[in-house]
């Protein structure tokens, strides 16, 4: 059975998308047959007028257990060009995608079903291979004291759900730069 979100994404791409889910706790890859380019070309002040390539490839950690949620969200990232993502519904499956996948930024949604947000981020950052990881914390709560929970935790923003499709790609760009 095709994934709603899925089908979406083959309309917006013009090609074919790859799903691979590794079940309720494991997470789903998708691709598109096509990547975006792997880099862009951006004009910059001072340089005479020459292009240069100014952005790497973003790995970006999807986790959010809202399986709809998270889907939409890798959708619009692939919407704005960043194709190197993967989702996990759970934070245990976030734990081992990471460790695997290795991601730059990952976007965290904070209410998880089976361990708290916070929890996958302190273990994200006690693994070797996801130490440097760039924390963004997603909620629906407005309580404040979770704002500062972020933050001790590692997180470099704490956002609101639901986002802006040009400030999440903003944020997970600005760490290519």
């Amino acid at each position: 059975m095709q994934h709603k979100v899925t089908a979406g994404r083959k309309r917006l791409s013009g090609g074919t998308m790859n799903h691979a889910d590794s079940g309720s706790t494991r997470g789903a890859q998708t691709s598109p047959s096509h990547q975006p380019e792997a880099q862009r070309l951006e004009a910059r002040e001072g340089d005479g007028g020459k292009t240069r390539l100014c952005c790497e490839p973003v790995r970006v950690l999807i986790v959010d257990n809202d399986m709809s949620s998270a889907d939409s969200l890798e959708l619009m990232l692939h919407a704005f060009g960043h194709s190197q993502t993967r989702v996990a519904y759970s934070g245990h499956a976030a734990l081992a995608i990471g460790a695997e996948f290795r991601p730059d930024v990952a976007l965290l949604e904070i209410n998880l079903l089976d361990m708290s947000g916070y929890a996958v981020a302190q273990s994200l950052r006690e693994q070797a291979q996801t130490r440097e990881l760039r924390l963004i914390a997603l909620t629906s709560s407005r309580e404040h004291a979770g704002r500062e929970l972020a933050r001790v935790a590692g997180f470099e923003r704490y956002l609101l759900k639901p986002v802006a499709a040009s400030e999440m790609s903003e944020l997970v760009r600005r760490g290519s730069l």
